[in-house]
């Protein structure tokens, strides 16, 4: 070696070069950027279109009784105990009523910043990987996947759940990076996964646990380094944190609640119901298939790359740990959920943020010329977007049909499935709107390559998506009425009076949202409670059969009783063989509203 010339320790070679110097201020505006577009894209649209049913109106609902009541360690819908997931998010709910009022943005408030955290811990995992302009990159496309723009905006565990799963994998790598504070990373990385668990269960752990446990494995400096991750203070701390509500909740239910978690993780990992029936919500093909949606336009705008050029891109004989993480951290979440009996679209929500980093590293690998192929397939995209837009009236059936009952229309395929040609025809001026914009960010892209922008290319694309993204968020609000019941429950609010009821036939799913934004408690008929749940008389009175509705319906009150449409016959012949009278007073999406008054 040349004198003078000092050696490298391992240790210092994993440091980050800005460790040393400041940061440059391009690095802040970046940075800057990417939070401030986060913020405009979800906090900005907080209170565009209703809470849906099922998961968005359970913790909606749930969080607002629980402020009514003041039992904050019990989760309640309509009074019955919600016991499926742990109560962080609804705790974050609350909090955000006592800040901001109970109203359906407040309840968007949590899972926004979710988003906006993520957005934030994509950079910085970038930056830490590579370099600022990376995770620049990495957090543009995390913000501008389809994906991100429809499940991002959902009330459920799922973006608070990834939020806390990339601040785990970002307090483990800056541990595995720096020296002297890896004991204070190390303990980040069990306080996140802690959250994470308090959101939605064990897997907070599990799942970024075997993450490094994966890399641990094939790099001999990772398996050295993270073994104090099992420093056993750490476990203390863990189980602090999540302890106090696991033991509270299993001494208010005698013991029960350890048997109903048993059988909720058995319904997912298995696919079957505790009665014996089997389902299966997405299958395999379509959940692995919808995730080439979900990650547009980036799963097309590196299609070349990785079918043209990839050993480039992907470095397969040299794959360092940088370029591990990622991928591991993809794999571990979305094998298991490909294995499992039962998955949700979006299940595999917490790997976005990885997508996003491997995304980001093979455009930057790429030559110009396969980025100008994946802008030219995007702008093919959006020019046969418009095309449909143009044509949609002439292809869309000609014979009318109604949506099928709710109940069976959960997901996204069968959602698209039942959707009738009248709203699809309301989509018209959307997608000719986000044709122009996948067109134009396209041809940014391309300009900004010829110009020699390598490193801002993706903000053209990005800006395209901005604008197809919103288009989505506006065409998810304007279906909303088939989706929930806020306009009934705001249509029967100002006709309740003193002693009105409601009665509602259909699961308790199905009438979350009614539980939301009625202002009383209501009753559900041809519904049975879940015999796992210990339920109080007056609990148990909230679930009626045909028989004890009608006599609900003798009363001299208003009572009134929401129905699907398919339901109509069905009730106009048992209330006219009962009462001689029938009376429909109104209808919202899907359902139909009966009344006992005249």
């Amino acid at each position: 070696m040349t004198t003078g010339t000092g050696t490298l320790t391992i240790q210092e070679t994993f440091l980050r070069p800005q460790a040393a110097l400041p940061p440059p201020p391009t690095r802040y505006a970046l940075f800057a950027i990417v939070m401030a577009l986060a913020v405009l894209l979800h906090l900005g649209t907080i209170g565009i279109g209703d809470l849906y049913s099922e998961t968005e109106g359970q913790y909606a609902a749930a969080a607002r009784e629980m402020i009514q009541t003041g039992q904050y360690l019990l989760p309640t819908n309509d009074s019955i105990p919600r016991l499926q997931k742990p109560p962080l998010l609804y705790w974050l709910i609350i909090a955000s009523y006592k800040l901001f009022g109970v109203h359906t943005a407040a309840t968007r408030v949590p899972i926004a910043l979710s988003v906006v955290a993520t957005a934030i811990l994509t950079f910085l995992i970038g930056e830490r990987l590579a370099d600022y302009w990376r995770g620049f990159a990495a957090g543009l496309i995390y913000l501008t996947l389809s994906g991100t723009f429809i499940f991002g905006r959902i009330v459920m565990p799922e973006p608070l759940f990834s939020a806390f799963f990339a601040g785990a994998i970002y307090c483990g790598l800056a541990g595995f990076q720096q020296r002297r504070q890896r004991r204070t990373w190390f303990a980040g990385f069990w306080i996140c996964a802690a959250l994470a668990c308090l959101t939605k269960g064990p897997h907070g752990m599990i799942l970024p646990g075997t993450t490094f446990a994966v890399l641990a494995v094939c790099y001999h400096e990772a398996r050295m380094r993270f073994r104090s991750l099992l420093w056993w203070p750490y476990l203390l701390l863990f189980l602090a944190i999540i302890g106090p509500w696991y033991i509270w909740i299993e001494i208010h239910f005698d013991g029960a609640f350890h048997r109903f978690v048993a059988e909720e993780w058995t319904k997912h990992l298995i696919g079957r119901y505790p009665n014996g029936t089997w389902y299966d919500d997405v299958p395999r093909w379509q959940f692995a298939a919808s995730h080439l949606a979900w990650w547009f336009p980036w799963s097309v705008a590196i299609l070349p790359a990785l079918i043209f050029s990839w050993r480039r891109v992907m470095r397969p004989r040299e794959i360092s740990f940088q370029d591990a993480l990622p991928m591991v951290w993809a794999l571990v979440v979305l094998v298991p959920v490909l294995v499992i009996g039962q998955r949700q679209d979006y299940y595999a929500l917490s790997m976005f943020s990885a997508f996003s980093l491997w995304a980001a590293m093979i455009f930057e690998r790429a030559s110009n010329s396969l980025r100008n192929a994946g802008a030219a397939i995007i702008a093919l995209t959006g020019m046969i977007i418009g095309v449909i837009a143009v044509v949609l009236p002439r292809i869309v059936p000609v014979n009318e049909r109604d949506w099928g009952e709710t109940d069976f229309r959960w997901t996204a395929w069968k959602a698209l499935a039942d959707m009738p040609a009248s709203v699809w025809l309301q989509f018209r001026p959307l997608l000719a709107i986000a044709a122009i914009a996948l067109l134009l960010g396209a041809i940014a892209t391309v300009y900004l390559l010829r110009r020699g922008r390598e490193k801002i290319a993706v903000v053209g694309l990005a800006c395209g998506l901005i604008v197809f993204g919103l288009c989505m968020v506006s065409g998810i609000a304007r279906i909303a009425p088939f989706f929930s019941l806020a306009d009934a429950a705001r249509f029967l609010n100002g006709r309740l009076g003193t002693n009105g009821q409601v009665l509602f036939e259909g699961s308790p799913g199905v009438a979350s949202s009614l539980g939301f934004y009625l202002e009383r408690k209501f009753a559900m008929v041809n519904q049975e409670p879940d015999p796992r749940i210990p339920l109080t008389g007056e609990q148990r009175n909230l679930f009626l059969d045909e028989k004890a509705a009608l006599e609900h319906w003798r009363v001299p009150r208003p009572v009134f009783l929401i129905i699907e449409q398919d339901r109509v016959t069905y009730w106009r012949e048992l209330l006219t063989q009962h009462f001689h009278v029938y009376h429909q007073v109104a209808s919202f999406g899907t359902y139909i509203i009966l009344s006992n008054q005249l």
